[in-house]
This record gives C-alpha cells, sequence and structure tokens, in this order.
C-alpha cells in the first residue's frame, strides 16, 4: 500500500526542526568591532551588497577589497561547484544579508548557508591563503548500521580520489561508488589556494569528520577554505547542471568514481525499508506524544468539574 503524501513532507519537516541540519553556520569573530557610522562600515555594507551581482557576473567565487589602511574590507562569495547559477545568487544574496545580522559590529565573520555558499570578509588579508579554522561539523543524524569497517575503506578510498582529483585541478570534484547503498562524496577547495593547500585542507576536512561523523551515514566539514561532504544520498545537483567553465574534460573515468547513467532524483526514490520504518517510528512516536496530551487535558477538565460538583453539592448542605 502506498504512503499518503503527507508522510514523507511530516517526516521532513520533523527531521529539520528536530536536527537543524539546513541552518546557517557562522562564526563572528571577536578580534575587533566597528560603529554603525564608521569608516568600516560604509566600506563593508555596499561590499556585501554588491557580491550577489557580482558573482552572476564571475561564476561560482568572487573576491574584492573596498577602502585603504585599518578601514579596509576584504571580502568574498563562493558558492559549490555544482550549484545552477540562479540558486548561486539566490545563497549569496541571503548570506550577505544574514551575516550582517548575525554579525552586526563584528570586523571580521564567515557564514555558510545550507552547505551551498559561503560568505566571508574581514579587515585583514584573506586571499589566496588555506585556513582551516573554524571548522563546522553537520553530521547527518542516522547511525549507520552493517559492515561499518567495510563501508569506512571504501568511504576513504572513494574521498581520496576525489581529493586527488579536485587539488589536481578545478578545486572541486563530486563522485560516486558502489556499496550496500551508494555513497556520494563532494570536496571543493577556494579557488585562490595552490594546489597543495588545497589538499592540505581537504585532508584535514577528512581527518575532522571522523570525529564529529564516524559511525554516522553521512557528515559535512565546512572551512574557510574547503568543503567535504559525504552521504547515502545524492546531495548534490545532476553534472547535466554544472556550468560550463566547470564541466570535466572528456576521458576516461576514475574507477569506481562513474556517475550511473541517469540515476534518479532523490526526491523520486522510493525510500529503502529501513528509511520507511524510520518515517513510520517518527510519525507514531509523534501522534502519541499528542494523544497522550490530549489524554491529560480531558482528565484534568473532568477531574475540574467532577470537583466542582461536589463543592457545589457541600455548599447546598
Amino acid at each position: 500500500m502506498d504512503r499518503p503524501s503527507w508522510v514523507p513532507l511530516f517526516s521532513h519537516v520533523l527531521i529539520t526542526l528536530w536536527f537543524g541540519i539546513a541552518q546557517p553556520q557562522q562564526f563572528c569573530s571577536n578580534k575587533g568591532i566597528f560603529s554603525v557610522s564608521s569608516t568600516y562600515s560604509n566600506n563593508l555594507n555596499p561590499l556585501l551588497s554588491s557580491l550577489p551581482s557580482r558573482m552572476e557576473e564571475n561564476g561560482i567565487f568572487y573576491k574584492a577589497t573596498v577602502g585603504q589602511g585599518p578601514d579596509k574590507v576584504y571580502a568574498l562569495a563562493l558558492c559549490r561547484g555544482d550549484l545552477p547559477s540562479e540558486k548561486c545568487y539566490s545563497c549569496v544574496n541571503a548570506t550577505s544579508q544574514s551575516i550582517k545580522q548575525q554579525c552586526p559590529n563584528q570586523k571580521e565573520a564567515i557564514m555558510w548557508t545550507d552547505s551551498s555558499c559561503l560568505v566571508r570578509y574581514a579587515n585583514r588579508d584573506i586571499f589566496t591563503k588555506m585556513e582551516e579554522i573554524p571548522p563546522f561539523c553537520v553530521s547527518n543524524p542516522n547511525n549507520f548500521s552493517g559492515d561499518f569497517a567495510k563501508f569506512n575503506e571504501t568511504l576513504h578510498g572513494l574521498m581520496e580520489k576525489l581529493i586527488t582529483q579536485a587539488s589536481s585541478g578545478l578545486k572541486f570534484a563530486t563522485g560516486y561508488v558502489s556499496f550496500t547503498k551508494p555513497i556520494y562524496g563532494l570536496v571543493q577547495c577556494i579557488p585562490d589556494i595552490s594546489e597543495s593547500d588545497c589538499r592540505i585542507c581537504l585532508q584535514k576536512g577528512m581527518g575532522e569528520m571522523e570525529s564529529c561523523s564516524g559511525g554516522h551515514e553521512g557528515g559535512r566539514i565546512l572551512s574557510p577554505s574547503c568543503i567535504v561532504w559525504f552521504d547515502l544520498f545524492r546531495f548534490y545537483e545532476p553534472a547535466g547542471t554544472l556550468d560550463a567553465p566547470l564541466q570535466f574534460p572528456p576521458g576516461p573515468a576514475p574507477a569506481n568514481l562513474t556517475q550511473p547513467p541517469s540515476p534518479p532524483s532523490p526526491a523520486n526514490v522510493s525510500p529503502p525499508n529501513q528509511t520507511r520504518n524510520k518515517n513510520v517510528i517518527i510519525i507514531a512516536v509523534s501522534v502519541a506524544s499528542l494523544v497522550t496530551v490530549i489524554t491529560i487535558i480531558c482528565a484534568l477538565f473532568l477531574w475540574r468539574r467532577m470537583k466542582q460538583k461536589v463543592e457545589s453539592k457541600s455548599r447546598q448542605f
């Protein structure tokens, strides 16, 4: 029997509320503050406001400066390499506004939104420098069930090939490898760092992943200079939507990294029994909790009514 159409939506809403996977990750530095009417503020605000339109003109990465001396502002924006231009614009536009709200007077800040784009600014030169601090960790809430040693071995083989591919050229790579469930991976570096720094950043990201997402079905590390992500569903855009400058050159694909001919979109994939069971459990727990609350309220209401009747009869006597 097919599940009601509201079941996947209800389960998705619950998971999002409970685990906050899509929440922005931001860091507001305490190394300096500025006032609203300061020269630094007057340099920063128009620079942040210009980022979305500049991204439309320059692709997935843009950096610029405004001002001189201690009031000079360095800012950059980066979109994930698989995002279509309209999604990149929307993400950078939202992030460049949110970062001002979350870090209203800090001279240095960084924000990742939905692991899709990065906006960063500072009163120091942040260009062409590899920085892995602060790293943000976002884990898939589901624990992995199965042969974890084999899973870990397969995952590391995939990610090492992606790291090699990304650090040797485009600073971006996605890949897929077969397991009991497909494992998908994505790695990306800020385009203006060197190939060697890109590799170092991605390898450190994998090291961070061990401590924050070990034993989970997926996870991601978001740092100022790179992103490392794996999961058991295809979380990145299909290859056909990549902007032309980011398409990989023709040639034989690395072993085990070839994309399926036409993998279905995650939204149209029938979930496995395990996922279906988890959805049922989530809904059952939610419904049971709601019924319990209603029952308690009704019981309290009836008890109060009976108490009022008893007190009324007592006064009559």
